[in-house]
């Protein structure tokens, strides 16, 4: 009767274990909006990244004697910085939003979209359209999924 109880309290164990696996695996990650600053370093093509020191911060920085906006601080010990970058629009304004972070075990997967104006604007906005979001530290391989969402406004 001993080894039928320990069995059992071994199985609801390992039953344990993994269930809190599964839901460390598929957990939502806060995260904290950063304004974009001006002279951050961004291509003209859609691209997205991930920087985790305060070197690479620094480096993607466009350092033009007429920007003199600061950078943000950030505590790279603390966090990690995802950019996901719509590229240059000349019908803007495009916005950039990141829906979701999810660690999902072995990566953390990020879903952001990428919206073009609802209605047109009088004067469209050219510009690089970006958005800046704030996780815990992490050394996990970063994955970005991006949906588009056209709307009925082109100018020609």
């Amino acid at each position: 009767m001993t080894n039928r109880m320990l069995r059992g309290l071994a199985a609801l164990l390992v039953v344990g274990v993994l269930a809190a696996s599964a839901t460390a695996q598929s957990g939502k990650i806060e995260f904290n909006l950063l304004p974009v600053p001006r002279n951050l370093d961004l291509s003209d093509e859609r691209s997205n990244f991930v920087i985790r020191s305060a070197q690479d911060w620094n480096d993607r920085t466009n350092n033009s004697p007429d920007v003199t906006e600061p950078l943000p601080a950030i505590d790279f010990d603390r966090y990690t910085l995802l950019v996901a970058n719509a590229g240059y629009k000349a019908n803007g304004p495009v916005v950039v939003t990141f829906d979701s972070i999810t660690d999902v075990g072995n990566e953390i997967r990020v879903h952001v979209s990428v919206a073009s104006p609802t209605t047109c604007p009088q004067v469209p906005e050219a510009g690089h359209f970006a958005a800046l979001a704030l996780i815990p530290r992490t050394d996990k391989p970063i994955q970005f999924d991006v949906s588009n969402r056209e709307a009925g406004c082109s100018h020609h």
